[in-house]
């Protein structure tokens, strides 16, 4: 119900006059007028302002009419309507035929085959059957996280199901399917595509390690862009780099830098790296290829010599009163002269935290450890 007839009020005084209220939206009327009447006879109609209301302005267009009448009674009844002020009417001559939408497709499934191809199945919705083989059906599919202007996309006639090899999906890949129809170019019948069906989901299985979903696309101007997609925990042992030929004969080149992108609810990675392309009308035919990187560290060997420690450690009296560490030192291979510097260290038994160091230089014995500096009758390690 409309504000006007809504807000509509009249009352009379039974004896020769009606008056009526109602109101309409400011916005409205300032497009388009309303007009009451009664018993198909226009009202005489005047605009209240906010003193009238004692009422501050409001939204709202308010209205007072007043008619007269010489007809009261119970019997006599008094009907009241608005029309507007303008003509407001749209006409259309519609050929049935001519302007078909028909209603989604219906029960949609997906099964696997032993081929390992999935086959999507449908039938034609009830309300739309009288149209038999005059439709055809576009079929669009996708992974959970992307969108559907990414979604593949089938069109197909005079069929209700649909085969999708295989070769065409990512291994280990969640899917969603979807499906709708429309008259056919040849049917004799046009119109518009159906609302879409209900989705339909599926998984595929999967495939190993190798890098999955190898693709490049051509910006038609200096760039060819490939991405692959490989599981995340991989890439932390090992890097895989993108290799290019422009040509069978050339020199195998890297691509670089690689990129990577993260993708949602899945334990998998998106990289990519773009090739430049400097002539493509005299060279249009790329062979590419994605495997692990080759990994090298520069490790000097003499610049990185942990030496064995020495063997047959002994402790002896000397005539002077003093203790005498003796040791075998390292033997590097053939006897390389490399010199060798020794810590030593002596504390009293079981209190460790009290070390004493001494370094020694290339001598595989330590005679600085005089009796006066231990403590007699202790045990010392």
């Amino acid at each position: 119900e409309s504000i006007p007839m809504k807000s509509l009020n009249c009352y009379n005084d039974y004896k020769s006059q009606v008056t009526c209220t109602w109101m309409e939206h400011s916005e409205a009327h300032d497009l388009v007028g309303m007009i009451l009447y009664r018993r198909n006879e226009d009202m005489f109609c005047k605009r209240q302002t906010e003193n009238d209301l004692h009422e501050a302005p409001d939204i709202y267009v308010h209205w007072v009419c007043r008619n007269t009448t010489e007809y009261f009674g119970i019997g006599v009844d008094d009907f009241y309507g608005f029309r507007p002020n303008k003509v407001l009417q749209a006409e259309l001559d519609v050929d049935l035929f001519q302007n078909v939408q028909p209603l989604p497709p219906q029960n949609l499934s997906v099964g696997s085959m032993t081929s390992g191809d999935f086959l999507l199945t449908w039938r034609t919705a009830d309300g739309s059957q009288g149209l038999g083989n005059a439709l055809e059906f576009e079929v669009t599919y996708k992974r959970e996280w992307e969108s559907w202007e990414e979604a593949a996309s089938l069109l197909l006639s005079n069929t209700t199901s649909c085969s999708l090899s295989r070769e065409d999906l990512v291994p280990g890949s969640s899917y969603i399917a979807r499906v709708r129809a429309r008259p056919g170019r040849d049917s004799g019948f046009s119109g518009q595509y159906s609302e879409w069906s209900t989705e339909v989901s599926w998984k595929t299985p999967e495939a190993g390690l190798q890098p999955r979903n190898l693709r490049c696309l051509f910006n038609g101007g200096d760039r060819l862009t490939c991405s692959w997609e490989v599981k995340k925990v991989i890439t932390t042992s090992v890097l895989f780099s993108l290799f290019f030929r422009v040509t069978p004969a050339s020199e195998e080149e890297e691509c670089s830098p690689v990129h990577e992108k993260t993708l949602p609810h899945t334990p998998y990675v998106v990289q990519s790296c773009e090739i430049p392309v400097s002539n493509s009308s005299s060279q249009s035919q790329y062979h590419v290829s994605v495997r692990a990187k080759t990994e090298e560290k520069l490790i000097e060997a003499y610049k990185n010599i942990q030496v064995l420690p020495p063997a047959n450690v002994s402790v002896t009296t000397t005539e002077n009163q003093e203790y005498e560490l003796r040791w075998i030192k390292h033997k590097f291979i053939h006897n390389y002269s490399i010199t060798q510097r020794y810590q030593v260290k002596y504390w009293e038994n079981n209190q460790y935290e009290k070390v004493t160091y001494k370094v020694q230089e290339n001598r595989p014995a330590c005679t600085d450890c005089r009796q006066k500096h231990l403590t007699p009758s202790l045990i010392f390690r």
